[in-house]
């Protein structure tokens, strides 16, 4: 509701029990309910506690006195008319509805549509979605873990030995212990043996006393030593070194998995 501000001035009253005189001067505008009502009373002949008596049939929302003047902030929730006496002057204050100004006709009805529903979020079926979500993740992510494992599983030692060495590059700084490793866990895999953390003379010995080795000892001794040398000697590898590493590599571990082949 607007909030209107409705100054009345009561001039200077006389003294000594004189009847009082003055003059009002107000906004001519409606006043509504719960509109703010300001008031300028200037007077010695009546106290504070006056003043509140006379107004009581308004809510005061502000009172202050200054020498004889009260500014007061008044307002009303009831509509009506309300008049108030100041010695020989009467203010007259009317309070109007809103809905009085309303034109209508015969009885005024509301609207009987009934209003859609808000928004409400049903919690149980949240909780049923996340459920569900959650067994979906967990299924998918062990159903993958198996399904690798699986086909882990089904790649010969030697198909993981060559997609490793398809994967290396040339700029990678381990290049040639990651080499060396890949042909460790080939062998192990294959042959079913432990010779990873041994040194390349361990290595050599034990894959002197196992069938299907022997004939390839002394190249395999040949490849650890040559890759050691650029490993740990800090030689600059020549260029094309580390491609004649890697080719030999493959071509001595395909030649061992086929005579390995043929032995079954």
């Amino acid at each position: 509701m607007k909030k209107a501000k409705i100054t009345l001035i009561i001039l200077f009253l006389t003294l000594f029990f004189m009847p009082l005189a003055g003059q009002v001067q107000a906004e001519a505008r409606s006043i509504y309910v719960g509109d703010l009502i300001e008031l300028k009373i200037s007077t010695q002949e009546f106290s504070k506690d006056a003043i509140i008596d006379k107004f009581k049939d308004f809510e005061i929302v502000h009172l202050t006195e200054d020498k004889g003047v009260y500014l007061l902030t008044l307002r009303s929730f009831e509509p009506s008319e309300k008049k108030v006496r100041l010695g020989n002057k009467e203010i007259a204050i009317t309070i109007k509805s809103t809905l009085d100004e309303i034109q209508r006709d015969g009885i005024f009805e509301g609207d009987l549509t009934p209003e859609k529903p808000g928004f409400q979020l049903n919690w149980q079926y949240a909780i049923y979605a996340l459920l569900l979500i959650f067994l979906l993740s967990g299924g998918i992510y062990y159903f993958r873990r198996y399904y690798r494992k699986k086909n882990k599983a089904l790649i010969t030692p030697f198909q993981h030995f060559i997609n490793q060495m398809k994967g290396m590059s040339e700029d990678d700084d381990q290049y040639f212990v990651k080499m060396t490793f890949y042909f460790k866990t080939y062998i192990e895999a294959a042959y079913s043996c432990m010779i990873r953390g041994k040194t390349s003379s361990e290595i050599i010995d034990e894959i002197s006393l196992m069938p299907g080795l022997q004939e390839s000892a002394q190249e395999i001794r040949d490849w650890l030593e040559e890759s050691n040398r650029l490993k740990f000697s800090g030689v600059v590898a020549f260029e094309g070194a580390k491609q004649h590493l890697h080719g030999h590599l493959v071509d001595l571990v395909g030649r061992i998995n086929e005579h390995k082949g043929s032995e079954l």
